[in-house]
């Protein structure tokens, strides 16, 4: 599961096409193909579009906890009134959600971070194990077709630094989407957020 976050025209609702072509990578992104060397590379895009995991938002729900201009109606059908997270970017202006991301930010980094040092911290967490037992990231699972695997959740300390796998939930690996979801809004602050 992922967000897909866009930065849309306030008129068409069509997703903003940016100035600059960038590369701004998340959970799906566009790629080129290399044939010669079997390898995709990050393509430029124009589009403020981001896809975020899903894994990110236990942060995202810490750091807009009792900020009412984050809540709103959930839309599960029982009209629930709550805290929406990221989602509580939607349907306001870029230049609104600018205040709003830089809280986040600040709220994520001060709860996970002591004298500037990322902290581990100790929460319960999935493992997946393949056929063998042996410790495997999903994804791996699902390349090598694995079929028979199992999962168990254990409590864990998990530092909550960067980490080079994108899927890995950690608060610094939460930030960069917030700080690329800034640069749109900077970029095109007269723009409408909508997603999902």
């Amino acid at each position: 599961m992922s967000y897909d976050i866009y930065l849309t025209e306030r008129v068409s609702g069509e997703t903003i096409k940016l100035p600059i072509k960038h590369v701004m990578t998340g959970g799906t992104f566009c790629a080129n193909y290399n044939t010669k060397t079997g390898t995709f590379t990050p393509a430029t895009i124009e589009d403020a579009w981001l896809n975020i995991t899903y894994n990110y938002s236990r942060y995202y729900y810490v750091a807009t906890e009792n900020d009412d201009r984050f809540y709103g109606e959930k839309d599960y059908g029982d009209r629930e009134y709550g805290n929406l997270g990221i989602r509580g970017l939607y349907g306001k202006t870029g230049l609104e959600s600018i205040a709003m991301l830089n809280d986040m930010i600040s709220s994520i980094e001060s709860k996970y971070k002591k004298d500037g040092e990322w902290i581990n911290s100790r929460r319960r967490t999935n493992i997946s194990k393949d056929k063998h037992g042996k410790e495997c990231h999903p994804v791996e699972l699902l390349l090598h077709h694995e079929e028979k695997y199992t999962e168990e959740q254990v409590e864990m300390d998990v530092y909550e630094g960067p980490n080079e796998d994108y899927w890995i939930g950690t608060a610094a690996n939460a930030l960069k989407p917030l700080y690329q979801l800034k640069v749109y809004a900077e970029l095109r602050p007269d723009g409408i957020w909508t997603g999902d």
